[in-house]
C-alpha cells in the first residue's frame, strides 16, 4: 500500500509537470487558422495613452495663448524645427522647452511657457494607459501575437524617455527619441519591423496621425487610423479575426469564462477598488493544474492562479512563495489567499505583477549576443540560488511530496505507455528496457521548481537580471538535475520540433546563447558539484520519454499509431533514444578498456 500511494504521488508530480511542456506558451499559440499577421505595433500617443492634443488645448486656454499657436510650431519649420529634433534626441529638455518657447512666442506674440506644457505632458491623464487597449493588447498576446510600441517620444528632464507603459506587454519598444529617427521616416518602421522579426504584410499598425498611417500602408503594413478607441479596437478585431474584450481564453478553442461578479465582488473589497474600476481579464497559462490570469484593476497588474481539480493545493503554494520571501529567491508579491469557494468555486492565489521583460522564443530575437548570453546567464544563476536553498532554514523541510526514486517514475510511465499503447513505437520498447538499468546513481534532493524554462521567468526592464519566477505549480522536493536539465531542453531540441521550439540548429554561439555544456559546467562550478553532471543526457531522454507517453495516452481512442499524436509520440521517442544512445557511449567510453576486443559498444548499455 505504501508502494502505491508512492507511486500514486509522483505520477500526480510529474503529470502536472510534462503538461508544462504540452501546454502553448503565450507567445507560441497558433492562430494561423484566423488570419496570417503575427504582430501589431502601437503608436503611444492617442493610442495607449490620451492624445497630448487635448493637453495643449487646455494649455493654450489655461495660459491665454492664441488656440492652434503649439498645432502651427510643431507644423512648421520641416524637419529642424525644435518639436522634431526633440522627437528624434537632438535636443535635450532645456533646450527644447527654450528653443520651441522662443518659436512659440513669435507666432502667438506673446510669451508662451513651455514649460509649463512639457510638464502637463507628463502628468496627470497622460500617466495613465488607456484600460480599452491594454485589454486589447493582453487578448492579442494570449493568442500568439507579437506586440510593439514605435512612438515617436522624448526625453525627459531626467534624460529617461516618457513610457508610462508596462514593458512586459511589449515583445518590442522603438522610440524615435532613442534611434534618432522619426514617423513617418520609412526606416524607423522597418527598424520596428526587423526587431519583431515580421514582415511589413504581417503587421497590424494602429495611428491616430493620418501621415503616419500612410506611411505604414505604403509600406505593406494593415494600417488603421484611430480616433474614437472603441471603433479602432473592433476595427482590429476584424482583421485579426479574434475578439479583443470582453472574454477570456481558454484551453483548446472555447473559452473558460470566470464568473466576474463575484471576482469584482472580492476584488473591490480585498483592494479597496471603487464600483466604477474594471477588471479586465485575461487567461494566461490554461493547464490541467493551475490555471493563470492577468488582471488589470485599480491601476494595477496581478495574477490570479487558481487551484483545479488533482492539482497541488493553493495553500501548499501559497505556503512556498510566503517562505520564499527575503529568502534572495525572486518570487511575485504575494496579495493573498482566498480559500472562500462561494468566489471562484475553488481557493486561488493573488499576486502582484512584477515590472519587467518575459520572453517566450528561446532565441531572444531582437537583442544582441552580448544581451542574449546576459539573460541566459541570469537565468542559471537563479537556478542556482533556487537550489542552494537551505529548505530547513525557512520552514520548507518537509515540504510537498518528495519525488526523488526516479525508478518509480520510469516505472509509472511506461505503465502509462502500455495502459495507451496503440501501435508499437520501436523507440519507447528500447527506453522502457533501457531507462531502469541507467538511472542516476547519486540523487540529491532540493526545492525544485518543475517547470524552469524562459517563459517562467520575468527579467529586469534594463539589467540582465531576474525580478521574479513564475509558475510554482509543480514546485517540490527532488532531484536538481531535473530541473537543470529541463531548463535546456530547448537547446538540444531542433526548432521544427513538434512540441517544443528548440534552438540547436540556429547557432548558439552566432547567437550568444551558452550551449548545454557550458550551462552544465558553470552550474557543477557554483553548485560545488566536482564531477560535473555527466549523465545529463539520461535526464534528457527520460524527459522527453515522459512526453512520448503523454502524447500516446491522447491517441488512444484515434486511429492507432495514424493520427498527429501518434506520429508526435514517435518523434519525440526517436529524440529520446537518441540521447539514450549517446549516454549510452558515455558510459562505455568511461569504463577501463577491456581486452574482449570486438564486443559492441552499445551491448549491455544501449538496449540494456
Amino acid at each position: 500500500m505504501m508502494m502505491m500511494m508512492m507511486k500514486m504521488r509522483t505520477a500526480a508530480q510529474f503529470r502536472s509537470q510534462l503538461w508544462s511542456l504540452k501546454t502553448p506558451s503565450l507567445c507560441h499559440r497558433s492562430f494561423a487558422a484566423i488570419s496570417t499577421y503575427k504582430a501589431v505595433i502601437f503608436d503611444m500617443y492617442g493610442v495607449l495613452i490620451p492624445s497630448p492634443v487635448k493637453v495643449a488645448t487646455v494649455f493654450e486656454q489655461q495660459n491665454s495663448v492664441p488656440l492652434g499657436t503649439l498645432g502651427k510650431a510643431i507644423r512648421t519649420g520641416g524637419e529642424v524645427n525644435a518639436w522634431k529634433r526633440f522627437m528624434r534626441g537632438e535636443l535635450g529638455a532645456e533646450e527644447f522647452v527654450e528653443a520651441f518657447g522662443r518659436q512659440c512666442s513669435e507666432i502667438a506674440g506673446c510669451p508662451v511657457p513651455i514649460g509649463s506644457f512639457l510638464s502637463d505632458l507628463t502628468s496627470g491623464p497622460m500617466t495613465k494607459p488607456l484600460p480599452v487597449m491594454m485589454e486589447a493588447i493582453l487578448c492579442a498576446r494570449s493568442r500568439g501575437l507579437k506586440t510593439a510600441v514605435l512612438s515617436n517620444n522624448f526625453l525627459q528632464l531626467n534624460g529617461d524617455p516618457f513610457l508610462p507603459l508596462d514593458h512586459s506587454l511589449f515583445d518590442v519598444i522603438v522610440e524615435s527619441c532613442r534611434e534618432g529617427l522619426s514617423k513617418p521616416d520609412p526606416r524607423i518602421y522597418h527598424l520596428c519591423l526587423n526587431r519583431l522579426g515580421v514582415s511589413a504584410h504581417e503587421a497590424v499598425f494602429l495611428d491616430d496621425l493620418e501621415f503616419n498611417v500612410k506611411a505604414a500602408a505604403q509600406l505593406g503594413m494593415h494600417a488603421i487610423k484611430v480616433g474614437d478607441l472603441a471603433v479602432a479596437v473592433k476595427e482590429l478585431e476584424g482583421v485579426l479575426g479574434i475578439p479583443l474584450s470582453g472574454f477570456v481564453p481558454g484551453p483548446g478553442s472555447g473559452a473558460t469564462k470566470l464568473p466576474m461578479d463575484q471576482l469584482t465582488q472580492y476584488l473591490r473589497k480585498a483592494l479597496h477598488l471603487s464600483d466604477k474600476d474594471p477588471v479586465p481579464v485575461q487567461q494566461l497559462s490554461p493547464s490541467q493544474s493551475n490555471s493563470l490570469y492577468h488582471l488589470t484593476t485599480g491601476g494595477r497588474h496581478l495574477l490570479l492562479r487558481k487551484q483545479q481539480k488533482g492539482s497541488q493545493a493553493m495553500e501548499t503554494e501559497y505556503r512556498l512563495l510566503k517562505a520564499l520571501n527575503g529568502s534572495g529567491i525572486p518570487v511575485p508579491e504575494i496579495i493573498g489567499l482566498c480559500e472562500d469557494p462561494s468566489v471562484l468555486g475553488a481557493p486561488f492565489l493573488l499576486m502582484e505583477v512584477c515590472l519587467g521583460r518575459m520572453f517566450s522564443n528561446p532565441s531572444l530575437p531582437g537583442l544582441t549576443p552580448g544581451d542574449r548570453r546576459a539573460l541566459y546567464q541570469a537565468m542559471e544563476h537563479t537556478l542556482c540560488q533556487i537550489h542552494c536553498l537551505d529548505t530547513r532554514a525557512v520552514g520548507l523541510e518537509d515540504y510537498g511530496e518528495p519525488v526523488d526514486d526516479m525508478g518509480l517514475q520510469v516505472e509509472w510511465w511506461s505503465q502509462r505507455y502500455r495502459d495507451s499503447e496503440t501501435l508499437p513505437i520501436p523507440a519507447m520498447e528500447r527506453l522502457i528496457q533501457w531507462l531502469p538499468l541507467h538511472l542516476p546513481k547519486h540523487q540529491r534532493s532540493t526545492l525544485i521548481h518543475g517547470s524552469f524554462r524562459l517563459e517562467n521567468l520575468v527579467f529586469h526592464p534594463e539589467k540582465p537580471e531576474v525580478v521574479a519566477v513564475l509558475d510554482w505549480g509543480r514546485s517540490n522536493l527532488g532531484d536538481p538535475l531535473s530541473d537543470l536539465t529541463f531548463s535546456c531542453m530547448a537547446r538540444c531540441l531542433p526548432q521544427d520540433n513538434p512540441l517544443l521550439t528548440g534552438i540547436s540548429d540556429k547557432g548558439l554561439e552566432q547567437l550568444g546563447i551558452p550551449s548545454v555544456e557550458e550551462v552544465i559546467g558553470q552550474y557543477s562550478s557554483s553548485m560545488g558539484l566536482e564531477e560535473g553532471v555527466p549523465d545529463w543526457q539520461f535526464y534528457m531522454a527520460f524527459h522527453l520519454f515522459c512526453l512520448a507517453a503523454s502524447h500516446q495516452g491522447e491517441s488512444k481512442n484515434t486511429i492507432a499509431g495514424q493520427t498527429g499524436s501518434g506520429r508526435i509520440a514517435e518523434q519525440v521517442a526517436d529524440l529520446a533514444w537518441d540521447f539514450a544512445t549517446k549516454e549510452g557511449f558515455r558510459i562505455f567510453n568511461a569504463k577501463p578498456s577491456t581486452p574482449h576486443a570486438g564486443t559492441s559498444p552499445l551491448k549491455g548499455q544501449i538496449a540494456g
